[in-house]
C-alpha cells in the first residue's frame, strides 16, 4: 500500500549509513568491516500543515492499515515533490515503515497539522516484481507492484496497486 499522495510542507531526510562493524586489534588499531551494500537507518520526517479533516483521516487510516510500525509501504512521488531525483528512489531496494504514530495538531479552524516519522526497510528485490501486470504464479513473489491482472495464488503478501488482480 502506498502512503497518501500528499505534498508535505517540510521534509527532513537523513541518509543513514552502510552497515559496518569495527573491531579493535590487539595493538589498538581500529579495523572496519563493511556488512552490506545497502544503507540502513535512512529516516524521513514529514510535516504537513493546513490539512483538511479528510486528509488527516487518510494518514490515520494508512497508519492503522499498516498495523502501526509493523508493515512496510512505498512513497508516492508527491512526497518528493520538488526533487528531480529523489534521495531514495520510489521503487528500489527499500520500502518504508512508520517509526511511531503520526502526531496531529490543531491549526486554524477546520485545518490540522500532521508530523510523520519514517524509516527505510531493506527488502529482498528477488521477491519484488515491478509492473507485473500479468505476472505468473511461479515463482512465488512476496511483493508485486502495479500488479494489474496478476494471479493471487500462491498468496502474495503485498499486491501494491492491484488494479484488476485476480
Amino acid at each position: 500500500m502506498t502512503f497518501p499522495a500528499l505534498t508535505p510542507s517540510a521534509r527532513t531526510f537523513s541518509p543513514g549509513n552502510i552497515p559496518q562493524a569495527n573491531q579493535i586489534t590487539l595493538s589498538g588499531l581500529v579495523t572496519g568491516f563493511r556488512r552490506g551494500n545497502r544503507r540502513d537507518g535512512q529516516t524521513l520526517s514529514l510535516s504537513f500543515t493546513n490539512l483538511t479533516e479528510a486528509q488527516v483521516n487518510e494518514i490515520k487510516a494508512h497508519y492503522i492499515d499498516r498495523q502501526g510500525t509493523f508493515d512496510i509501504f512505498y512513497l508516492p512521488s508527491e512526497v518528493w515533490s520538488g526533487y528531480t531525483t529523489p534521495p531514495v528512489p520510489l521503487l528500489s531496494d527499500y520500502a518504508w515503515r512508520y517509526v511511531g504514530a503520526p502526531t496531529v495538531t490543531d491549526g486554524i479552524v477546520g485545518r490540522w497539522g500532521v508530523d510523520v516519522e519514517l524509516v527505510t526497510n531493506a527488502i529482498d528485490t528477488g521477491d519484488l516484481v515491478f509492473d507485473a501486470l500479468q505476472a505468473s504464479a511461479s515463482p512465488a513473489r512476496t511483493y508485486i507492484l502495479d500488479a494489474g491482472g496478476a494471479a493471487t495464488t500462491p498468496a502474495r503478501d503485498y499486491l501494491i496497486i492491484p488494479t484488476g488482480a485476480v
